[in-house]
């Protein structure tokens, strides 16, 4: 159990809207950062995929504009990135290098990334209900639809085994499904998971970015990523990637912790079955706090 001294409080719908207004905006494809040559604050050159992509997960604000082509790259883009190299466990200088152009063409969620201040884990919003109703569409192409349905009901068991009373019930589609878990063309019409975009989900309702009412969207990009149950080259464990949209679901926001199951990002050829302790607090820290009596 966190500390009172470090809960965070969920967020509310009016500061979800200020701090993710860009988070339909598209995404950009990992071959526009992969051409961008190394940089500094004081290199002159066009940075505008890059600046793109710090503003979509959230590093710059929604009102910043791309220094021109003839401009120094300036201030505001090298703090972003610091923030996003300290985020991802780098060396923090604020210089576009080559570990920072892999950590940002790495596959991920599509979500933007939050810090949460003086705890690793960050928290948005519970649901007012802990038994939790969700409805599968399509699967994967890829895969048979019992083994890729098995996978993901491993990740809601793993969730619903946290310890604090969630519950998750197959239903119908026109019974009111709390959420919906398919997969899709990488252009998906209610949020672009073009490029190296993995999956997307969505924030519990009055904290919720992509939809606005429920059934939430759990969105696999199933056009250019291959999915696999387990481990295998160059495809995507369904599972792992399954475990982390449904934190999302829950109400958790990124982690900053490297292998953490809501790390933002993961490699093809990996597999991750349990929660850390960062993800467990996080869990715990939201529901607990949020149905339990104050300790």
């Amino acid at each position: 159990m966190a500390s009172d001294s470090n809960r965070q409080q969920p967020l509310s719908s009016n500061e979800m809207a200020a701090r993710l207004p860009h988070v339909k905006q598209p995404s950009i494809h990992r071959s526009q950062i992969e051409a961008i040559q190394s940089f500094n604050r004081e290199s002159t050159l066009d940075v505008k995929p890059i600046h793109a992509y710090l503003k979509h997960y959230g590093y710059l604000p929604y009102s910043s504009s791309a220094p021109n082509a003839n401009e120094p790259v300036g201030e505001e883009i090298t703090s972003a990135l610091k923030s996003f190299q300290e985020f991802h466990n780098l060396k923090v200088d604020g210089v576009f290098d080559n570990e920072t152009r892999t950590a940002m063409t790495a596959s991920r969620c599509g979500l933007p990334d939050m810090s949460a201040g003086s705890v690793a884990f960050s928290t948005i919003g519970p649901w007012d209900h802990l038994e939790i109703r969700y409805n599968i569409g399509p699967m994967s192409k890829h895969l048979t639809t019992d083994v890729c349905e098995a996978a993901i009901r491993r990740a809601l068991d793993t969730w619903e085994n946290a310890g604090v009373g969630l519950k998750f019930t197959p239903v119908a589609n026109n019974d009111n499904p709390d959420f919906m878990i398919d997969f899709r063309e990488a252009n998906d019409p209610d949020y672009s998971m073009v490029g190296n975009v993995l999956a997307h989900a969505d924030f519990p309702p009055g904290f919720s970015v992509v939809v606005d009412n429920p059934p939430l969207p759990l969105h696999f990009d199933d056009d250019e990523h291959e999915w696999f149950d387990g481990e295998a080259a160059n495809k995507f464990d369904v599972e792992t990637v399954a475990l982390h949209e449904v934190g999302h679901i829950l109400g958790l926001a990124h982690s900053g912790v490297n292998g953490a199951v809501m790390f933002p990002s993961v490699s093809p050829d990996f597999k991750l079955r349990t929660l850390a302790p960062d993800d467990q607090q996080a869990i715990t820290n939201l529901y607990r706090t949020s149905t339990d009596p104050q300790e």
